[in-house]
């Protein structure tokens, strides 16, 4: 991104620009807790505004009609900001060639998911038949033929070949993972946490 005034009164979320990214004063090694807090919040809100409560409004529309048909395009949502929490967990900038491979760790390592999955069964394994049948056929053809998604059952269950998607449970799951996350950056104690943060946060703002 150029230093041009256009580039720093970008708007990185709904709330916050590059200019006020740039101004916060942010070392892990030495953290200014007030200006770690204004980074959290900036993430909040640029997730939040732009995924989560988007995903949260059709499902809430969706939940008014008869048959209620949104769960492909709010799981589509869901699987940016599953994605994107990893990519800041682990500091990557560039995604191409490592979704895949972030979605085995989210998911194998989230608890809801390994619920679902249950004991004995390889939780990477079937984090990678989600990501085959959710993620990539959703965002690349806009269906698939292996999954179902609805509005009820347990978050995820997986059947003859077939995956089950309880949409609202698992944006609900989705939400709470990510304020735990937030949570994790928002102690000082966390800087391995808050220099990967940085890592992908500041290219995003031509830092």
């Amino acid at each position: 991104m150029s230093d041009t005034t256009a580039s720093r009164s970008l708007y990185i979320s709904p709330k916050y620009t590059v200019d006020f990214w740039r101004d916060l004063v942010l070392d892990p090694e030495n953290p200014t807790q007030d200006d770690w807090i204004k980074a959290i919040d900036v993430l909040r809100d640029r997730i939040e505004g732009r995924f989560i409560k988007p995903a949260q409004t059709l499902i809430n529309v969706d939940k008014k009609r008869k048959p209620q048909t949104f769960g492909f395009a709010i799981l589509a949502l869901d699987c940016l900001v599953l994605e994107t929490i990893e990519g800041f967990r682990q500091g990557v900038i560039d995604h191409k060639g490592r979704s895949g491979g972030l979605f085995a760790s989210f998911l194998s390592n989230w608890q809801p998911f390994k619920d679902c999955v249950g004991e004995g069964v390889d939780a990477a394994s079937k984090a990678s038949e989600f990501y085959i049948q959710g993620r990539c056929a959703l965002h690349h053809s806009g269906t698939t033929d292996k999954m179902t998604v609805g509005i009820s059952g347990p978050m995820m269950r997986f059947e003859n070949g077939q995956i089950f998607v309880n949409r609202t449970v698992f944006h609900s799951e989705l939400e709470a993972e990510f304020k735990r996350y937030l949570a994790v950056l928002a102690d000082p104690a966390s800087v391995d946490q808050r220099k990967k943060f940085l890592l992908k946060m500041n290219p995003i703002c031509g830092v």
